[in-house]
Order: structure tokens, then sequence, then C-alpha cells
């Protein structure tokens, strides 16, 4: 059945999708009235092609002039048969009998005229005040063929029922015959669940909790994929880090052992003390940030999304990578869009990936001595609503037959590798609404680029 949700414009029932085939007991002619009304009225604002079946005692000069009040332009959709009020003798006794394929097949009719005129869909409405005893077993059976007849068709049917005339057993064929049933009796409501209603509650009720399990399973299987790589790329980093912290700590010593000569001396120098200890306070506070960064990409915790620039993401791992780019020889250059629209992502998460699409980089390039090693780090806008990441290496570049297999999971190309990286740096991006694909660097290395799309606290709520 077709998904899309269009306004009732009756309060009781809200948005239906098209497919939808519902009766409504009333009991006056206002109740009837103040319904369709409405129901017409909405139907018009969004567009759609309306039939309004009238049958006695209302008039059509009656539902014309009720739903003019409401729609001072009326005229104006009268004219371009936009709506169209017509009788309920010459609608279902067409010819002069009672043929209700014939009924069924101007609904589709109307549907097929309407699309080709570029409406949204049909909105419809038959009164049964006219039937009589001899034909209730054949409108039962017609009623009930509307359901499968309307279904994935830009229709919806509203069937109305005088409620004095109906039995107690003319009320069960008719909610048996339909999706649901209102009654509306001096302006008060009244939804009478049928089998059908009751089932597709049952049916969403099933689906949320799929649903809510599937989001639980997802969710756990991101925080083991993420703490994998969190580990995994740790240990690759740990002799870089310990070069990192160890150097503000060795100036932070070498500072304070001139501030102290400065001072022990005979003629103490004050103002050269006074410089190196602010030394001591400027490398203190870089350790710490170190030390800060190291900690959040360490901790084990549940994801936490948040509006974050990607260029200061980026900007925190190449300031945890300086020791592994020396260490290797690696040159790095950044080309960092200058206003980057934010993403709504976690922050460690988005540090990880990098981390290791920066690791795997400097390893490509390790064992190359034939020409210079350049790391190459971008970040722009990529069209409307997404940002875009590149990591470009000058190293071994990618095996054309192996290419499509590199983010599978325990795919590795590494002696020592566990094939777990990409995969799990793919499945954060995926998670975040993103992709990440690789492709040769021309004429050699390789490129890791993933998207991330521009998203605010709204769009996730």
């Amino acid at each position: 059945m077709a998904t899309e949700m269009r306004k009732t414009g009756i309060d009781v029932v809200g948005d239906m999708p098209w497919g939808t085939h519902i009766c409504l007991f009333y009991e006056t002619k206002e109740d009837l009235l103040d319904t369709l009304i409405s129901y017409f009225k909405t139907g018009l604002e969004s567009e759609e092609f309306c039939l309004w079946v009238v049958a006695e005692p209302l008039t059509i000069e009656e539902a014309t002039g009720a739903l003019k009040d409401a729609v001072p332009d009326l005229d104006r959709y009268l004219a371009d048969s936009s709506i169209e009020i017509v009788s309920a003798g010459n609608w279902y006794f067409q010819g002069g009998t009672f043929d209700l394929r014939g009924v069924r097949g101007g609904w589709h009719e109307k549907l097929a005229r309407a699309s080709a005129r570029g409406y949204a869909g049909v909105r419809v409405t038959g009164d049964t005040s006219w039937l009589e005893k001899k034909y209730w077993k054949g409108f039962c059976e017609y009623e009930e063929s509307l359901n499968e007849a309307v279904a994935n068709q830009h229709l919806a049917v509203l069937c109305t029922y005088p409620l004095l005339p109906c039995g107690a057993l003319e009320i069960l064929d008719v909610v048996r015959t339909h999706q649901f049933a209102l009654a509306r009796r001096h302006g008060s409501w009244d939804v009478i669940e049928t089998a059908g209603l009751k089932q597709a509650k049952a049916e969403i009720k099933r689906l949320n909790e799929e649903l809510e399990q599937r989001v639980v399973e997802r969710t756990s299987q991101l925080m083991l994929a993420s703490e994998a790589l969190r580990m995994t790329t740790m240990g690759e980093l740990v002799a870089s880090i310990a070069h990192e912290v160890n150097q503000p700590l060795m100036a932070i010593v070498t500072n304070a052992d001139t501030c102290l000569s400065w001072l022990a001396s005979d003629t103490p120098q004050l103002d050269e003390a006074q410089k190196a200890a602010e030394r001591i306070v400027r490398d203190g506070h870089r350790a710490g940030d170190i030390i800060k960064t190291i900690r959040a990409l360490a901790r084990k915790s549940r994801p936490e999304m948040t509006q974050l620039d990607m260029n200061d993401v980026i900007a925190e791992v190449l300031a945890l990578t300086r020791g592994e780019l020396r260490r290797h020889d690696v040159s790095l250059e950044t080309e960092l869009c200058g206003d980057l629209e934010a993403v709504m992502a976690d922050r460690i998460q988005m540090q990880q990936v990098i981390l290791n699409l920066v690791m795997n980089g400097i390893e490509a390039m390790s064992a190359s001595t034939d020409r210079p090693r350049m790391l190459r780090v971008c970040s722009r806008i990529e069209g409307p609503g997404s940002v875009l990441i590149a990591v470009t290496d000058a190293g071994t570049g990618l095996d054309p037959t192996k290419v499509d297999r590199i983010f599978d999971a325990f795919f590795t190309t590494k002696p020592e590798g566990m094939g777990m990286g990409l995969s799990i740096c793919r499945s954060i991006i995926e998670a975040h609404g993103g992709r990440l694909w690789a492709s040769p660097n021309l004429p050699y290395g390789s490129v890791f680029q993933f998207t991330m799309p521009v998203m605010t606290k709204k769009d996730l709520t």
C-alpha cells in the first residue's frame, strides 16, 4: 500500500495513507455536513480531486451551499472541475440499474483522469441513505471488494451511513467491511475498532518493537566496532604518543633547570626566570592537552552526538600523529575549507576514523624510498548539505583486484593486520549517515574519502 500520509480534516482521524477505506455512522444531517465539509475542504487545499455523492435527505444545493460557506473560492474549484457533487441516483444507478461493478470502475476512471490532470489523488465520499434491504447483501460485497480495489491506489474513500435505519446486524456488516469505523452523534465522536484496525495496530506495534530491537543491536554493534578500532589504533600509536608527551615534559624539565639557574645566580635574572617559568606553563598546558585527547580516545562510552567542526577534529588527530610523521619521514600537507559547515556526530568516533586513515596512509608509505612521502588531508563542502574529508598518500597504492574487498571485515593486506580497521571505519561513517570509499591516487598512492551530512539537532529529533 502507498504510505504517503494525507490530512483527513477529521480531528478524530488525523492523517491517513492513500488506500484508506473507512465509514462514518451519522445521526443528524448536521453531523454529516460538519464532517464532510471539513473532509472536502482539506482535500481541495491538498490539491486532490474530490467527488461527493449526495443522497436524500441532503440535496446537492445544500451540500454546495454549506461547502461554499467554508470554502469562499468554491466557484473556482467547481469551474475547473476540482470537485464534483453528484446525486446518489446518478452515481449508483447509471443506466437505471444498480451496477456495483460499474460504480467501482467509476472510481478508477475518476482516478485516471485526475492523475492525468496532475492531482495528488482522489478523495471520495458516498452516502447510503438510499440503500434498500434488497440491495444490502450486494452492497456489502461491494464494500468488501473496495478494500482491495483502493489498495495501492491514490484513493481515499469515506462511506457514510445514517445510523437510524441501521440495526445491529447492519452495523456489524458495515464495520466488518471497512478498515475502521466512526460514529458521529450530535457532535460527539466514537471510534469503532474493526478487526482490520486491531490487526493494523498490532502490526504497527510489532514493527515498532522490531525497529527498537534493531536500533539496540545496531548501537551495540557500533559500540563494539568503535571499541575494536580504538584498541587497534591506540596500540599502533603507543610509541608515538609516548614521544609526543615526552617532548613537553622534557621542555618543562629544561626550563625549570634554567629558571632555577637564573634565580640562583649572584645577581638573579628575574626577567629571564619569568620567561622560563612562562615556558613551563605553556609546555605544561601542551602536555595536558595531549593527555586529555588521549584519554578521550581511550575511554569507553556511548556515542554522544554533538555539532562538530571537522577541521577541529582533523587538527586534534594530526597533533597526535606528529611523532609518527617524523619517525617515518612523512611530510604533511593540509587544505582545510575555511567555511566548512558543522556536522552532527560523535567526536571520539570521528577522531578514530581520521586517525585510522592517517595511520594507514603513513604505513602505506613506510616502504617507499624512491619518491617523496607526502600525506595530504583535505576538507571541503561537497554539494548541498554535506562535507567531504580526504586523506591522500603516495604509498604503494591499491591493488585493482582487491580494492572492492578492502572494507570487508577480516580482509587485510598487512602481514600482521586484523582486517577490521577499514570495515569499522565504514560502519561508523554509515551509522552517521555518510559514505566512505577508496580510489587510486595517480600516479601512485591512494585516497580515502568520506562524506558526512550537514545536520542539526532538530534533524535528529
